[in-house]
Protein backbone atom coordinates (compact mmCIF):
# COMPACT_ATOMS: atom_id res chain seq x y z
CA UNK A 1 0.00 0.00 0.00
CA UNK A 2 2.79 2.36 0.78
CA UNK A 3 4.67 1.96 -2.24
CA UNK A 4 1.42 2.72 -4.16
CA UNK A 5 0.73 6.01 -2.35
CA UNK A 6 3.99 7.17 -2.97
CA UNK A 7 4.42 6.27 -6.70
CA UNK A 8 7.66 3.95 -5.56
CA UNK A 9 7.49 2.39 -9.65
CA UNK A 10 7.78 5.68 -11.12
CA UNK A 11 11.22 6.58 -12.34
CA UNK A 12 12.00 10.51 -12.63
CA UNK A 13 15.20 9.99 -14.19
CA UNK A 14 13.95 9.98 -17.25
CA UNK A 15 12.03 13.34 -17.00
CA UNK A 16 15.08 14.94 -15.01
CA UNK A 17 17.65 13.89 -18.33
CA UNK A 18 14.28 15.63 -21.08
CA UNK A 19 14.11 18.78 -18.66
CA UNK A 20 18.07 19.48 -17.49
CA UNK A 21 18.49 21.71 -19.84
CA UNK A 22 15.69 23.90 -20.02
CA UNK A 23 15.48 27.50 -18.49
CA UNK A 24 12.66 26.92 -16.67
CA UNK A 25 12.09 23.63 -16.40
CA UNK A 26 15.32 22.91 -15.07
CA UNK A 27 15.73 25.07 -12.28
CA UNK A 28 12.29 23.80 -11.20
CA UNK A 29 13.18 20.34 -10.84
CA UNK A 30 16.42 20.67 -9.29
CA UNK A 31 14.85 22.61 -6.23
CA UNK A 32 12.15 19.61 -6.02
CA UNK A 33 14.73 17.08 -6.64
CA UNK A 34 13.33 13.92 -5.82
CA UNK A 35 9.60 14.98 -5.54
CA UNK A 36 6.54 12.73 -6.41
CA UNK A 37 3.29 13.67 -6.31
CA UNK A 38 0.95 11.49 -3.78
CA UNK A 39 -2.21 9.26 -4.28
CA UNK A 40 -4.97 8.62 -2.67
CA UNK A 41 -5.03 4.74 -1.56
CA UNK A 42 -7.75 3.28 -4.22
CA UNK A 43 -8.91 4.93 -7.77
CA UNK A 44 -12.30 4.51 -6.52
CA UNK A 45 -11.54 6.88 -3.88
CA UNK A 46 -9.54 9.35 -6.46
CA UNK A 47 -12.62 9.14 -8.64
CA UNK A 48 -14.78 10.54 -5.83
CA UNK A 49 -12.26 13.41 -5.11
CA UNK A 50 -12.22 14.06 -8.70
CA UNK A 51 -16.26 14.47 -8.48
CA UNK A 52 -15.89 16.45 -5.11
CA UNK A 53 -13.56 19.11 -6.96
CA UNK A 54 -15.59 19.69 -9.64
CA UNK A 55 -16.41 23.43 -9.87
CA UNK A 56 -15.12 23.89 -6.45
CA UNK A 57 -12.02 25.09 -4.63
CA UNK A 58 -10.08 22.50 -3.11
CA UNK A 59 -10.83 23.58 0.47
CA UNK A 60 -14.15 23.29 0.05
CA UNK A 61 -14.32 20.01 -1.48
CA UNK A 62 -11.69 18.53 0.95
CA UNK A 63 -14.11 19.78 3.74
CA UNK A 64 -17.48 17.77 2.09
CA UNK A 65 -15.04 14.65 1.76
CA UNK A 66 -14.43 14.71 5.63
CA UNK A 67 -17.80 15.22 6.48
CA UNK A 68 -18.47 11.60 3.77
CA UNK A 69 -15.49 10.12 5.55
CA UNK A 70 -16.64 10.28 9.17
CA UNK A 71 -20.25 9.84 8.52
CA UNK A 72 -20.03 6.64 5.89
CA UNK A 73 -16.35 5.07 6.41
CA UNK A 74 -14.38 3.26 9.46
CA UNK A 75 -12.15 4.53 12.28
CA UNK A 76 -8.99 2.62 12.00
CA UNK A 77 -6.77 3.67 14.94
CA UNK A 78 -6.67 7.90 15.00
CA UNK A 79 -7.51 8.07 11.50
CA UNK A 80 -10.16 6.94 9.40
CA UNK A 81 -11.12 5.07 6.59
CA UNK A 82 -12.69 6.08 2.95
CA UNK A 83 -15.74 4.22 2.45
CA UNK A 84 -15.96 1.44 0.53
CA UNK A 85 -17.92 1.01 -3.45
CA UNK A 86 -20.74 -1.06 -1.67
CA UNK A 87 -20.59 0.93 1.61
CA UNK A 88 -21.88 4.02 -0.58
CA UNK A 89 -23.66 2.28 -2.75
CA UNK A 90 -25.86 1.46 -0.06
CA UNK A 91 -26.45 5.13 0.57
CA UNK A 92 -29.14 7.32 -0.52
CA UNK A 93 -28.25 9.86 -2.89
CA UNK A 94 -30.66 12.15 -0.10
CA UNK A 95 -27.59 10.99 2.72
CA UNK A 96 -24.80 11.47 0.36
CA UNK A 97 -25.87 15.16 -0.51
CA UNK A 98 -26.39 16.18 3.61
CA UNK A 99 -22.44 15.79 3.54
CA UNK A 100 -22.74 19.26 1.60
CA UNK A 101 -22.66 17.42 -1.98
CA UNK A 102 -24.99 18.98 -4.99
CA UNK A 103 -27.83 16.17 -5.44
CA UNK A 104 -26.28 15.92 -9.23
CA UNK A 105 -22.71 15.16 -7.55
CA UNK A 106 -24.36 12.79 -4.74
CA UNK A 107 -25.99 10.68 -7.27
CA UNK A 108 -22.70 10.54 -9.92
CA UNK A 109 -20.78 9.20 -6.63
CA UNK A 110 -23.70 6.64 -5.97
CA UNK A 111 -23.59 5.17 -9.44
CA UNK A 112 -20.03 5.41 -9.57
CA UNK A 113 -19.80 3.08 -6.01
CA UNK A 114 -22.95 1.17 -7.49
CA UNK A 115 -20.84 0.05 -10.48
CA UNK A 116 -17.38 -0.93 -8.71
CA UNK A 117 -19.51 -2.53 -6.43
CA UNK A 118 -21.08 -4.91 -8.79
CA UNK A 119 -17.57 -5.24 -10.45
CA UNK A 120 -19.37 -3.65 -13.95
CA UNK A 121 -16.16 -1.04 -13.55
CA UNK A 122 -12.83 -2.48 -13.01
CA UNK A 123 -10.37 -0.11 -11.69
CA UNK A 124 -7.72 -3.11 -11.05
CA UNK A 125 -8.10 -4.09 -14.29
CA UNK A 126 -7.92 -0.72 -16.03
CA UNK A 127 -4.34 -0.24 -14.24
CA UNK A 128 -3.23 -2.61 -17.53
CA UNK A 129 -4.51 -0.53 -19.96
CA UNK A 130 -3.55 2.24 -22.16
CA UNK A 131 -4.66 5.98 -21.53
CA UNK A 132 -7.07 5.89 -24.28
CA UNK A 133 -8.83 3.04 -23.26
CA UNK A 134 -8.97 4.02 -19.40
CA UNK A 135 -10.27 7.58 -20.95
CA UNK A 136 -12.87 6.15 -23.00
CA UNK A 137 -14.01 3.73 -19.75
CA UNK A 138 -14.05 7.18 -17.50
CA UNK A 139 -16.07 9.45 -20.01
CA UNK A 140 -18.45 6.70 -20.17
CA UNK A 141 -19.33 7.23 -16.64
CA UNK A 142 -22.40 9.68 -15.60
CA UNK A 143 -20.52 13.20 -14.90
CA UNK A 144 -17.52 12.54 -15.75
CA UNK A 145 -15.15 14.56 -17.96
CA UNK A 146 -12.31 15.49 -19.54
CA UNK A 147 -11.12 17.39 -16.88
CA UNK A 148 -11.94 14.62 -14.48
CA UNK A 149 -10.84 12.07 -16.57
CA UNK A 150 -7.24 13.52 -16.77
CA UNK A 151 -7.35 14.24 -13.27
CA UNK A 152 -7.73 10.66 -12.62
CA UNK A 153 -5.12 9.36 -15.17
CA UNK A 154 -2.86 11.71 -13.70
CA UNK A 155 -3.23 11.42 -9.87
CA UNK A 156 -4.66 8.63 -9.68
CA UNK A 157 -3.20 6.17 -12.37
CA UNK A 158 0.14 7.92 -12.04
CA UNK A 159 0.30 8.25 -15.93
CA UNK A 160 3.01 10.97 -16.37
CA UNK A 161 1.74 12.43 -19.89
CA UNK A 162 -1.91 13.24 -18.29
CA UNK A 163 -2.41 16.58 -18.17
CA UNK A 164 -5.90 18.25 -17.00
CA UNK A 165 -5.36 21.20 -19.40
CA UNK A 166 -9.31 22.49 -18.54
CA UNK A 167 -8.08 23.29 -14.92
CA UNK A 168 -8.25 26.52 -14.92
CA UNK A 169 -6.06 27.26 -11.93
CA UNK A 170 -3.26 24.93 -13.65
CA UNK A 171 -3.97 27.20 -16.87
CA UNK A 172 -3.29 30.48 -14.26
CA UNK A 173 0.24 28.95 -12.52
CA UNK A 174 1.49 28.09 -15.73
CA UNK A 175 0.82 31.28 -16.94
CA UNK A 176 3.35 32.80 -14.90
CA UNK A 177 6.29 30.64 -16.16
CA UNK A 178 4.71 30.44 -19.71
CA UNK A 179 3.22 33.44 -21.10
CA UNK A 180 4.19 36.41 -18.41
CA UNK A 181 1.22 36.10 -15.95
CA UNK A 182 -1.44 35.64 -18.71
CA UNK A 183 -3.93 32.75 -18.41
CA UNK A 184 -3.39 29.84 -20.56
CA UNK A 185 -6.07 28.23 -22.93
CA UNK A 186 -5.84 24.62 -22.81
CA UNK A 187 -4.83 24.81 -26.42
CA UNK A 188 -1.83 27.51 -25.14
CA UNK A 189 -0.64 25.00 -22.22
CA UNK A 190 -0.73 21.94 -24.32
CA UNK A 191 1.97 23.73 -26.41
CA UNK A 192 3.94 25.62 -23.44
CA UNK A 193 4.47 21.74 -22.13
CA UNK A 194 4.64 19.82 -25.64
CA UNK A 195 8.64 19.66 -25.76
CA UNK A 196 8.06 17.86 -22.29
CA UNK A 197 6.23 15.01 -24.01
CA UNK A 198 5.46 11.72 -22.54
CA UNK A 199 5.81 13.84 -18.94
CA UNK A 200 3.90 16.97 -19.30
CA UNK A 201 1.41 16.30 -16.66
CA UNK A 202 4.70 15.43 -14.47
CA UNK A 203 6.25 19.03 -15.52
CA UNK A 204 2.84 20.71 -14.70
CA UNK A 205 2.55 19.46 -11.20
CA UNK A 206 6.47 20.11 -10.86
CA UNK A 207 5.68 23.70 -11.54
CA UNK A 208 2.16 23.80 -9.76
CA UNK A 209 4.23 23.04 -6.45
CA UNK A 210 7.33 25.29 -6.88
CA UNK A 211 4.77 28.42 -7.67
CA UNK A 212 2.77 27.27 -4.15
CA UNK A 213 5.55 26.95 -2.19
CA UNK A 214 7.52 30.28 -3.35
CA UNK A 215 4.09 31.87 -2.68
CA UNK A 216 4.05 30.51 0.66
CA UNK A 217 7.46 32.09 1.56
CA UNK A 218 6.36 35.08 -0.13
CA UNK A 219 3.34 35.67 2.29
CA UNK A 220 5.25 34.24 5.75
CA UNK A 221 7.60 36.55 5.21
Amino acid sequence: MTKWLVFSDLDLRPFYRLVSGHPIMGPVTSSLDGLKPLRPATLFEMAVIAVTEQQLSLAAAFYIRQKLVRRFGRPVGTAWRFPLPDELARVSSRALASCGLSRRKADYIQALAARVANRSLDFDALTQQSDLRIREELLALRGFGEWSVQYILSRGFGRPDALPSEDVGLRRVLGHYFARGRTLTPNKMEEALAAFKPFRGLAAYYLAVHWRLRHSQVANK
